[in-house]
């Protein structure tokens, strides 16, 4: 597997080459960018797994930078100095999935980087995953039906419903809307039979019903 890949922006020439040292050491393959100006061009040019930004930088600062990477999806996380909350609070608003305080401890570096690796791998099949639901419910019923009777039944957010459908066609390889229709077709016969034992249980219950009580001869006692 190829190792991901960071784009390390930061003006501060030894924040960079410590950030970077950390990064390559835990196996990660990392692109420098010195200004903010070369971060938006290489992000766009390699398109990395993450970003990594310093809020305040030359020709381009942080947000700016952010702005032109939360169009192409590419995730970032941000560099801040201590006690900056406002810096803070605008990168979570303009999308940051963590974000680093300096003077950076660099054992917190990785971890960190890892943690949003993983949310940012999330979020992508989420995205993807309402992508493709959207695309089948507009073209198929069966689809939209089995959905809203897995949501039901199965107390399933309307992704979970459709993931769990869409994996169940891959097992099987076969189309999703096959499967929906088969699936319907099992319900269908399901609800059948249950409407048919219900009635008979009914049925049973009225004949019941209607039969004189049994008579027992009478006890002696003695």
């Amino acid at each position: 597997m190829s190792p991901f890949r960071i784009l390390v922006a930061d003006d501060n020439p030894d924040d960079l080459d410590m950030i970077t040292g950390g990064l390559q050491s835990a196996g990660f393959e990392v692109i420098q960018a010195h200004n903010g100006d070369e971060a938006e061009k290489l992000a766009l040019e390699h398109r990395p797994d993450l970003a990594i930004l310093d809020l305040r930088m030359p020709l381009k600062d942080g947000f700016e930078v952010a702005a032109a990477l939360k169009e192409e999806d590419l995730p970032f996380i941000s560099l801040t100095s201590y006690g900056e909350e406002e810096m803070v609070q605008r990168a979570t608003d303009a999308g940051s999935l963590a974000y680093l305080v300096k003077p950076l401890d660099i054992e917190q570096l990785v971890p960190a980087v890892r943690s949003a690796l993983t949310r940012a791998e999330d979020m992508r099949h989420l995205r993807e995953s309402m992508e493709q639901m959207d695309k089948a419910l507009s073209q198929g019923r069966e689809i939209s039906m089995v959905v809203g009777i897995l949501m039901e039944r199965c107390n399933m957010t309307a992704i979970r419903a459709f993931d769990a459908l869409r994996d169940e066609a891959r097992s099987q390889r076969r189309k999703i809307a096959e499967v929906a229709k088969e699936y319907l077709a099992a319900a269908e016969t399901l609800h059948g039979l249950s409407g048919r034992l219900t009635e008979r249980s009914r049925e049973k219950a009225q004949r019941a019903g209607k039969r004189p009580p049994k008579r027992y001869p009478p006890r002696i006692v003695q």
